[in-house]
């Protein structure tokens, strides 16, 4: 620690900003497991052990932790090659050049960089925040819940949270316009502007790597062994979906017998096709004032 401490104070104000600015990109671009090593080491430091040993056993569990995420991508993607029926190939993909659009890529990789740059205040940390959201998810909007919710922190409380997941759910779209009213929420001096920033952000990001990447994609996804891979990638992410709907939504929303069983008449209902969708939305929204 003297060491280190030595050579940021012989180094000059514009050399140490730059280190610490390069150091932070780097880390924005790490797997989202990456982060908690400093974290997690002052905390182990801070209840005794020495720095060596903060770092080792931090190292140990967040290297541990991202090498069996990866482990399990890998072993989906290997599973999806050789077990999994790939879709059919459509069309348009036998005349695909695999050619990247450089331009919205260039855009896409730039605005993310900018973002951290000057990602302060209110507004900038909406943008930053909900573009990462928009550039990270994989799989879907529900996806998307914890990581909007590890991105919010105590910002808000969960029933807010879960509030605006219910009424993303009710209106017709995806579930990315929950984050308007994240926006709002987290913008209160400004709640329209706060909500027309995060919805921006959290759409761009998709836009500009379908506009890059799309022709590529469908040049590669024809390739029999790849869209077998994708196959079980995206089996993978409905694990994700489950694993996004027992927490937070299923271990807030349900505290009782009453609220599971209100869960499996709305699933029963549901299933049978014979309630209207809105009428359904209506009669659970009463039932849940009415019991809470």
């Amino acid at each position: 620690d003297q060491r280190i401490a030595g050579h940021l104070q012989a180094w000059s104000l514009p050399v140490a900003l730059a280190l610490f600015f390069g150091l932070g990109l780097l880390l924005a671009f790490t797997p989202c497991s990456l982060p908690m090593l400093p974290i997690l080491a002052g905390l182990v430091v801070g209840s005794g052990a020495t720095p060596r040993r903060g770092l080792l056993l931090a190292s140990v569990y967040v290297f541990s932790m991202a090498l069996v995420y990866a482990a399990l991508g890998v072993l989906a993607a290997l599973i999806g090659r050789r077990r999994l029926k790939p879709s059919p190939t459509p069309p348009q993909a036998d005349t695909a050049d695999g050619r990247v659009a450089w331009l919205p890529l260039g855009l896409f990789a730039a605005a993310w960089i900018l973002l951290w740059l000057i990602g302060g205040g209110t507004l900038g940390g909406l943008a930053r925040d909900f573009y990462s959201a928009g550039a990270l998810v994989f799989g879907g909007g529900h996806v998307v819940l914890p990581l909007l919710e590890g991105f919010v922190g105590d910002a808000i409380s969960q029933d807010q949270f879960l509030t605006g997941y219910a009424t993303a759910q009710a209106v017709p779209g995806p579930m990315f316009s929950l984050a308007a009213y994240l926006g709002a929420q987290l913008a209160p001096a400004t709640p329209w502007l706060g909500a027309g920033v995060a919805t921006l952000a959290i759409f761009l990001p998709g836009f500009l790597l379908v506009l890059a990447l799309s022709d590529a994609w469908r040049a590669l996804a024809a390739r029999p062994a790849m869209a077998g891979a994708v196959a079980g990638i995206n089996a993978a992410v409905v694990g994700l979906l489950l694993a996004a709907l027992y927490q937070p939504v299923f271990l807030s929303a349900v505290a009782g017998p009453r609220d599971l069983a209100l869960v499996v008449l709305g699933f029963l209902a549901l299933r049978s096709g014979r309630v209207p969708l809105l009428a359904l939305v209506v009669v659970m929204a009463v039932l849940g004032l009415v019991l809470h």
